[in-house]
């Protein structure tokens, strides 16, 4: 879908003063499909288009490419589109030169429009509160008079929206105030699923590895090579979140990383051996690549 259609999604949208959530309840789809085709990531399906076409009391022609309902339409407003035409085509021509360069538009109906198709980012400021979004990172923050919005699209991202009757959704997930979310959250924000995951993930390991590297290196000299227990870390929380949440592809990612970087310190500083031991650091992006496709594969067939 074309960036053109996804705007007049957009537009149509706060036209009817409708919240993505809102939309999404409607057509009985996700908020974070609304949220693909007003960023051009997706199009709707033939249903779909029909049921907004039919929202918005528009025709599907107006909806796709839009052009107007009628040709009566057409005659009695001919000289605002002109105009509007001729606005377009000005604007066309003052950012013809621009490349990627920002793109700005100001105007009191409106507001401030800001474009930076370098970095994928948008901020819009009207009317109808701030929006900013990063198409590259799938991030999308609103704050309006329809509450507070905020989704990190990409994996291990967030969602967090506030409701109109003062209750907060964090993930899916709705908690009575801002209280309650904070005492059933850690800091990051991550929510447990289960007792086990939670007590694993608020043990105070590297206290105990500390405690460990400590005993060993007083009683029986291994200073150096002691340090090694530091790898231990990553790989006890990532044991903790697999326990919480099934995820075994971030457990792969973390143990299969945090592996080869001690492998690859043990046999440069231990057996003076860094080459060709330094090729194992080159299959760890390869690895994290993997998963992270292997993590979107496995959240897109979830929401199919």
């Amino acid at each position: 879908m074309d960036l053109a259609m996804a705007q007049r999604l957009v537009d149509r949208r706060k036209a009817a003063g409708l919240s993505q959530e809102a939309l999404a309840a409607q057509l009985g789809v996700s908020r974070q499909a609304v949220s693909k085709w007003e960023r051009s990531e997706s199009s709707p399906d033939t249903d779909n288009l029909i049921a907004l076409a039919a929202l918005y009391g528009v025709s599907l022609d107006e909806l796709l490419y839009g052009e107007a309902a009628s040709d009566a339409d057409s005659s009695e407003d001919g000289s605002t589109e002109t105009v509007d035409e001729a606005k377009e085509a000005e604007d066309s021509a003052e950012h013809a030169d621009c490349g990627d360069k920002p793109l700005v538009d100001i105007s009191l109906a409106r507001g401030i429009h800001v474009i930076d198709p370098n970095k994928g980012e948008e901020v819009r400021v009207g009317w109808n509160g701030i929006h900013v979004t990063n198409e590259r990172k799938g991030e999308e923050v609103h704050v309006g008079p329809d509450g507070v919005h905020v989704d990190t699209l990409e994996d291990d991202g967030h969602s967090v929206h506030t409701n109109d009757d003062g209750t907060v959704t964090i993930d899916g997930e709705t908690f009575s105030s801002w209280k309650e979310a904070h005492d059933k959250l850690d800091h990051h924000g991550k929510h447990f699923h289960t007792k086990v995951g939670r007590t694993w993930n608020k043990f105070p390991f590297p206290a105990l590895v500390t405690l460990a590297y400590l005993v060993l290196g007083i009683a029986y000299g291994t200073w150096a090579t002691g340090l090694f227990l530091v790898f231990l870390i990553p790989v006890y929380y990532a044991l903790g979140d697999f326990i919480d949440q099934r995820h075994l592809s971030k457990l792969i990612d973390v143990v299969y990383s945090v592996s080869a970087e001690a492998w690859f310190l043990y046999m440069w500083l231990c057996l003076g051996q860094p080459h060709p031991a330094w090729v194992i650091l080159i299959t760890i992006p390869v690895v994290k690549a993997l998963m992270r496709w292997c993590r979107k594969r496995w959240k897109h067939r979830e929401r199919a």
